[in-house]
């Protein structure tokens, strides 16, 4: 039987990969983005290491979209 904590894990893993796909698609790779383990029985997700170059890359993309 699945725990909350396992049910937690396995909606973080299915978020990041839905957020990977959907920042291929506008051109990011966010390298270390995983699902993490929750904390609290809360999915989390890690977003990981990306480098400073594709930080302001991304920033500048969101403001030209939301601005």
């Amino acid at each position: 039987m699945a725990t909350t904590a396992d049910n937690a894990l396995k909606t973080g893993r299915r978020a990041a990969d839905d957020l990977a796909d959907a920042l291929r698609a506008a051109g990011f790779t966010f390298p270390s983005l995983s699902g993490d383990f929750p904390v609290m029985d809360r999915a989390l997700v890690q977003l990981g290491g990306l480098s400073a170059d594709e930080a302001f890359r991304l920033a500048a993309w969101v403001r030209e979209r939301t601005g």
